[in-house]
């Protein structure tokens, strides 16, 4: 069996130790390679090292909440949370939780999480925190068809579908349609991102939003990344880490 390659982020070294036993005695075939105990260790571990199996995460650390991380760094790695208040559950699938566990982690708790985990491996984050999200919601959430740009003292209505991708540059956030039209937007990237709707839009990096019928073709340019050439063409590259390239691959197919 494969080992999957864990790091815990937790700053209570009895939950550490407990949590670390369970996996030893439950499922040998995960490795744990590192405990971080801080946002910020967390920040830098995972700055360096994208490349993990699983992460255990406790929602509480030392100096902040954990879901500050996700503030400063993209992490695409399969995360189960660990927590003693339930009501953060919920902010746990606005990332890509597989799963929470209520503290002390109890061993059916954990056998759970790991198998569905297992069951999920397979599958693209992207359609994991979806299908989360549709499961914990009543209503679907409703994206706008059309954007209200500001330009020169007037309001210009555009359809989103019509811009071929969004990107920044030097702190400027521009969007460009497939008709070459460019437009300085009012908004940052973090907000375009969470108004656009997921089946057409993907933020590849932390430059580019990208429309699914804006991308021309992609290759390998090295180790495992991605680069995306779109419509129109633009001079920068837009290139995908290798931990998103799976995930980027499967919105492609699945939409």
């Amino acid at each position: 069996m494969n080992s999957i390659h864990t790091v815990i982020v937790e700053d209570e070294i009895a939950a550490s130790k407990n949590l670390i036993d369970l996996l030893y005695r439950e499922h040998p075939e995960v490795k744990v390679i590192q405990v971080l105990d801080s946002v910020k260790s967390a920040i830098r571990y995972f700055i360096a090292h994208p490349d993990v199996d699983l992460i255990f995460m406790d929602v509480h650390l030392g100096d902040g909440i954990c879901f500050e991380i996700f503030e400063a760094i993209e992490i695409y790695t399969p995360i189960i949370f660990t927590t003693a208040y339930d009501q953060y559950a919920m902010e746990t699938f606005k990332v890509n939780s597989l799963y929470y566990v209520l503290k002390p982690i109890q061993k059916k708790e954990l056998v759970h999480a790991l198998t569905k985990f297992q069951k999920n491996a397979q599958i693209g984050l992207q359609h994991q925190v979806h299908f989360l999200l549709e499961s914990l919601q009543t209503n679907a959430k409703s994206y706008p068809s059309t954007l209200l740009i500001p330009n020169r003292g007037d309001i210009i209505p555009v359809r989103v579908k019509d811009f071929a991708f969004f990107y920044i540059k030097m702190g400027v956030v521009r969007g460009i349609t497939f008709s070459h039209e460019s437009f300085t937007m009012d908004k940052k990237m973090q907000e375009l991102s969470e108004e656009l709707a997921p089946d057409l839009f993907y933020r590849v990096n932390r430059q580019f939003i990208i429309n699914r019928n804006a991308v021309n073709k992609i290759n390998y340019p090295f180790y495992g990344k991605i680069k995306v050439t779109v419509t129109p063409e633009i001079e920068e590259q837009i290139i995908i880490s290798k931990a998103k390239a799976k995930d980027f691959k499967n919105w492609l197919i699945s939409h």
